[in-house]
């Protein structure tokens, strides 16, 4: 940890960024990241409120994703547990929509810039996400196939973040590694709008949905006054889904099979912020149609486990995990 207290607070108030003055950039490169001086708070605030909008918004499912370029090697990792549900309304045409989940995500980030007196630095960065999001809204049929879905969703999440620079020559220290450790409280109010179509044909069911986010973050952090902030973003879902029956059964309920292809657009994130902005993921996997309802209150139509690979510009992944619906 730096001893120096004007150079910890430079640390502070950059969150990993320490403005010193150096002489001109002596070396010039087409990475995204040329030069240690451009290296905005605008850049450090996009980056840490993006990293738990991919980590919380809802609509995104768990998935391990890994950024590898001459620049920078990163693992980011996001998982939920959670439950969604329409429920009756009795005497109204349209359902009620619940929803509730444990939201987190951890980032490993290692970023190479350039100095401004020409020396390599190593960013390297881990940070930490976990939190709580609560849904609620109405399903509204539009024909036998075709119904819009808006709800809003509220979360509160923690962030906590280990960084370091590795290679940085700070004055009047003869260290060439500086540390630092912060922590910032996330409240974030989603809207969200779907439009879901589903169709049968024979024993197997074509689902197609898209989904519109808009999504408030504000930010409070008593250790680094650049996260004390507010952002608007926005993020687009499209997923198709194709599913039919199969000969396995459990407890007398049947089993089926299902392909599908999602792809995920963080419409207002800058590629800077986590190396991508876009997914696209195809999958396939196995789901038990339970069909009950607790309660007599929301249906619990399926569990099951699905396998998807994900693909896009820098940036690959995978998805495997249990899915409820």
């Amino acid at each position: 940890m730096i001893s120096n207290p004007h150079r910890l607070q430079i640390f502070r108030s950059l969150l990993l960024i320490p403005v010193i003055c150096f002489s001109n950039v002596s070396a010039q490169t087409p990475s995204t990241f040329p030069s240690i001086t451009l290296l905005s708070e605008s850049d450090i605030r996009d980056s840490a409120i993006a990293f738990v909008s991919t980590s919380t918004t809802p609509g995104l499912t768990g998935a391990t994703l890994s950024v590898d370029n001459d620049e920078r090697t990163s693992e980011q990792l996001r998982s939920s547990l959670g439950f969604s549900a329409e429920f009756t309304i009795k005497k109204h045409i349209f359902n009620g929509y619940w929803g509730l989940a444990i939201v987190g995500g951890t980032l490993d980030d290692q970023i190479s810039i350039i100095a401004d007196n020409g020396q390599p630095v190593d960013l390297v960065l881990t940070r930490k996400v976990i939190g709580l999001r609560g849904s609620l809204g109405l399903s509204f049929p539009v024909t036998q196939n075709f119904k819009m879905l808006p709800y809003l969703s509220l979360g509160a999440s923690d962030l906590q973040t280990q960084s370091s620079f590795q290679g940085l020559t700070v004055p009047g220290s003869p260290s060439t590694t500086a540390n630092l450790d912060t922590s910032a409280y996330m409240a974030s109010a989603t809207g969200s709008l779907d439009a879901i179509y589903s169709r049968w044909f024979g024993d197997n069911r074509m689902e197609l949905a898209a989904e519109y986010d808009l999504i408030y973050t504000d930010a409070v952090s008593d250790d680094n006054p650049i996260l004390n902030t507010s952002a608007w973003n926005q993020a687009a879902q499209v997923k198709g889904r194709y599913s039919g029956g199969t000969n396995l059964i459990t407890s007398g309920r049947p089993w089926r099979w299902q392909v599908y292809a999602n792809h995920t657009n963080f419409i207002s994130f800058d590629k800077r912020s986590l190396g991508y902005t876009s997914l696209f993921e195809v999958g396939a996997g196995l789901e038990w149609h339970m069909n009950i309802k607790p309660l007599d209150w929301f249906g619990w139509q399926t569990l099951g486990i699905s396998l998807g690979v994900i693909t896009s510009n820098d940036v690959e992944g995978y998805n495997f995990g249990l899915t409820a619906r």
